[in-house]
């Protein structure tokens, strides 16, 4: 992983190096101290100068070239001798039908997005039985709406609820959870 840097140019021809993203888990003050003891030691050749200008912006750490050195050669330097470039190892070893296996990338993608498919789609199926069992219920209340009456003289002429649900059942077509 490699930070991003640009080289600007400045009007008196002078070169800089500006570094505005670091990779993961690199600390900007330590960087910035050991590209400076690096240009004290005269490990690197040719830096000037290095300020954290950093803000609310964002980051921003510029390096100053001496006029007579290349700032390509002296990026590659820093590159090499710094942390302005780290690996970073990952585990690729993944369960893949019950058995441990080691994925490249895309397999370890593919795997990702299939599982992804079926949360979702188990997900959305789960939704739906449970919307299509509350329009159910709601099917039931409109019937019960729309002869209310009825239910009403159904209910209060039955001796107990389990007649009432029967003769409901049998003359409005409702089942037993509606």
């Amino acid at each position: 992983v490699r930070a991003k840097t640009d080289i600007e140019t400045e009007k008196n021809g002078r070169e800089r190096i500006v570094v505005t993203e670091l990779p993961y888990l690199v600390n900007k003050a330590e960087l910035v101290k050991k590209i400076a003891d690096l240009a004290r030691e005269k490990t690197i050749d040719g830096i000037t100068g290095v300020r954290d200008e950093s803000d609310q912006t964002g980051m921003r750490i510029t390096i100053d070239i001496r006029r007579d050195a290349s700032a390509s050669v002296v990026l590659n330097n820093l590159f090499k001798e710094t942390q302005m470039q780290a690996n970073f190892g990952m585990n690729m070893v993944a369960i893949v039908n019950g058995a441990p296996h080691f994925l490249t990338l895309k397999q370890m993608l593919e795997y990702y997005l299939h599982h992804q498919e079926d949360v979702i789609t188990r997900r959305t199926k789960f939704e739906l039985k449970k919307a299509e069992a509350r329009a159910h219920i709601l099917a039931g209340l409109r019937i019960a709406l729309d002869h209310i009456d009825e239910i009403i003289k159904i209910i209060r002429g039955s001796q107990n609820s389990d007649i009432a649900k029967a003769q409901l059942i049998q003359n409005f077509g409702l089942d037993d959870r509606q």
